[in-house]
């Protein structure tokens, strides 16, 4: 899944591609892809204004309308000439420079999303989206706080679109593995200097993450992750082998040495888990 290093990526190469171009035509040819009602010929004639990302939304902002795009576990999206076809395509918008943006989805699932609303419309305030993990506003203090008012495993609070935007499971693993945390410690134990080192890995491994990303590309398979499948590998801190705990729709990778004093944690879902 796309997640905030890729969607930042994403983003900054927009602008380079498609600011500033015309809309000729917007083609909808999977109908459950666009989640609310609206008419594609309102968007003839509109200018791409910018792209913006917040959490793991882009934001097409064209004159007149936003386009908020949401790529879930396997979106995709992609600038391709006019005489090019792409079968996993299930929206295109065409450009008056002759090319085509395109939003696709692979697999047969149907996650991906596109809500469309005119300019002065806030969407995301409406779908209270935390604050974002790289703005200067979050700051040692906000995250302080966002912990005292939460309860819960920790990989499960960054997890959480309400308190932190754009944080998904493979870099919450990366982030946890950097502050030598365990992903099922409760946010209310935790001490003033762990709250520090998660702070620091916080900034720190996204800011990594996002220079790894412009260097490999955006991809459905991330190579440099240091934990995060990467099960049975040797942890490149201490050498022991990642281990993983599965869950009914993803897994968390941990290392036994760095994160949980040399436990294993039994990896079945209604286990009890090492605090």
């Amino acid at each position: 899944m796309p997640e905030l290093p890729e969607i930042v990526v994403i983003k900054e190469k927009l602008n380079q591609q498609i600011k500033e171009k015309m809309v000729k035509r917007f083609q909808v040819l999977k109908p459950y892809l666009l989640k609310n009602y609206f008419e594609s010929e309102k968007l003839e004639g509109e200018r791409v204004e910018s792209v913006h990302q917040r959490g793991k939304y882009l934001i097409l902002e064209l004159s007149g309308f936003k386009i908020y795009i949401h790529l879930m576990l396997r979106g995709f999206v992609e600038l391709i000439s006019e005489d090019r076809q792409k079968r996993s395509a299930s929206a295109i918008i065409h450009l008056d420079d002759g090319t085509k943006f395109v939003i696709g989805e692979k697999g047969h699932k149907k996650y991906a999303s596109i809500y469309i609303f005119a300019g002065e419309e806030d969407f995301i305030q409406n779908k209270s989206l935390g604050i974002e993990p790289l703005d200067p506003g979050f700051t040692l203090g906000r995250l302080t706080n966002l912990i005292k008012i939460s309860s819960r495993q920790l990989k499960r609070f960054l997890c959480d679109q309400k308190m932190i935007a754009g944080i998904g499971n493979a870099y919450a693993d990366e982030i946890l593995w950097d502050a030598r945390l365990s992903p099922f410690r409760l946010t209310m134990n935790l001490n003033e200097d762990e709250i520090n080192q998660l702070y620091r890995s916080i900034k720190k491994t996204l800011r990594w993450a996002i220079q790894e990303v412009k260097k490999e590309g955006v991809r459905e398979k991330r190579d440099f992750p240091r934990i995060h499948n990467k099960k049975g590998r040797p942890c490149p801190r201490c050498g022991s082998l990642i281990q993983s705990v599965s869950f009914s729709n993803s897994e968390t990778y941990y290392c036994p040495e760095c994160q949980v004093k040399g436990k294993r944690l039994k990896d079945r879902r209604l286990s009890k888990l090492y605090r």
